[in-house]
């Protein structure tokens, strides 16, 4: 009996996550790269659905995407030595301008309101649909998109945690360029995306990076002093996700900056023994890390990406959970995804108030996206599909584009509250 292997792919707007597994549900081998459509084509969901209004346009944004799959099964050959021909089934999932891009389908009914596909979507069940996909007469299957910018990831996620069978509510939010919000439980699944921007990976902060070699992905500030942990512990050459977070929650802990958010100059500092804030053109900015070949600073504005971010996400939760009737004090379950995976401390995220809830015990997962990929493609069919089906009869979209309910908390939220 030959063997029998099947790929997952998490499709991101910044980062594409690949996984193998086997027939027995082990992970073989996993892969991230940058998306080929970034930064050339914007670095968030609005900006790609700007070049890819028109089949001609959006071809450039399917090759891209192809060529990044490609290249990822193509490292993940040769760390393994695999045969294409022992992969049976490839699952993807993606935000809905992620999905429809990369099946090449003109992403104008995304650019104005109801921002949906104007008619349903055929998504191809073999892989020789995609030009120039490396794996020939593969069994494809691209998750569902719910409604509008609720696309197949949240499915995934949603799919992944058996939120539609559990009793107990769950809140997820899952962190990439949109932050998509699910709180759920069997009886009706509610989603919302939150316009969060790609600060979250490291996009629009001056410093910012994936985590590639040399990010930063926890900082502490002792006496004055950062100490930080890099991918692969190279030296620092950027700062990504998880340690913007991390950075964030050090300097509103030792008062660097204040709860609104402003780089406070030396004088206003508690401890003289802080070195950590320069002072340039009249404003503040935080010396993160210098050498021979890099100055690395922190600056007022990067503080204000990380502040309009997570105001968006705190906002978006606070609305989501005022519509299902949920409360600080109830028992819910709550789940953070994203590329930070367990390198945030759930201190952290209490003093950055990202959520509208504290003192919660946060489960952390690596890419619940690519999880429920492969845990699609090592299902039962007749299991998986019934699962789906589940999930898409109970799901409801909260749409905050021109809300003016969200605009109200959102400036609400900007602050940071103790």
């Amino acid at each position: 009996m030959r063997n029998r292997y099947f790929l997952g792919i998490d499709l991101g707007t910044t980062t594409v996550a690949a996984a193998l597994v086997n027939h027995e549900n082990s992970v073989i081998s996993s892969k991230s790269i940058l998306n080929f459509q970034y930064p050339e084509f914007g670095l968030d969901s609005i900006k790609r659905i700007q070049n890819g209004l028109d089949r001609n346009s959006v071809k450039k944004l399917q090759q891209r995407a192809v060529l990044t799959i490609n290249t990822l099964i193509g490292d993940i050959k040769k760390e393994t030595g695999l045969d294409c021909k022992d992969i049976d089934i490839v699952a993807i999932a993606g935000n809905t301008a992620m999905e429809m891009a990369l099946c090449g389908y003109p992403l104008a009914p995304l650019s104005k309101p109801p921002y949906r596909p104007s008619s349903p979507l055929f998504f191809p069940d073999k892989t020789d649909f995609l030009p120039g996909f490396c794996l020939k007469n593969k069994e494809l299957f691209v998750f569902p998109i719910l409604d509008g910018f609720v696309g197949g990831d949240i499915v995934a996620s949603i799919y992944y945690l058996d939120m539609a069978k559990s009793d107990k509510p769950i809140f997820l939010a899952d962190f990439g360029t949109n932050v998509e919000i699910v709180i759920g439980n069997k009886y009706r699944i509610y989603t919302s995306s939150a316009p969060a921007g790609p600060a979250f990976e490291g996009g629009n902060i001056k410093f910012g990076m994936a985590a590639e070699t040399g990010a930063i992905y926890d900082v502490k500030l002792k006496n004055g002093i950062f100490e930080f942990k890099t991918v692969e512990d190279a030296k620092p050459k950027g700062i990504c996700g998880s340690g913007i977070m991390s950075l964030m929650h050090e300097l509103l802990r030792e008062n660097v900056i204040n709860r609104n958010g402003r780089i406070l100059p030396p004088d206003l500092i508690d401890s003289e023994s802080y070195f950590v804030v320069g002072t340039k053109n009249g404003g503040q900015e935080v010396v993160l890390y210098f050498d021979d070949k890099i100055n690395m600073r922190f600056f007022q504005e990067d503080v204000r990406q990380f502040q309009l971010a997570k105001s968006a996400v705190k906002s978006a939760s606070e609305i989501l959970m005022e519509k299902f009737k949920i409360y600080n004090d109830d028992d819910f379950d709550v789940y953070l995804s994203g590329t930070f995976g367990s390198h945030i401390k759930p201190e952290v995220i209490d003093t950055i108030d990202i959520l509208p809830f504290k003192g919660k015990t946060i489960n952390f997962i690596e890419d619940s996206v690519l999880l429920g990929c492969l845990k699609y493609a090592t299902a039962k069919p007749s299991e998986r599909e019934n699962d789906l089906r589940d999930i898409i009869k109970i799901a409801k979209n909260f749409p905050l584009s021109g809300s003016k309910l969200f605009e109200k908390h959102f400036i609400k939220n900007i602050a940071f509250l103790p």
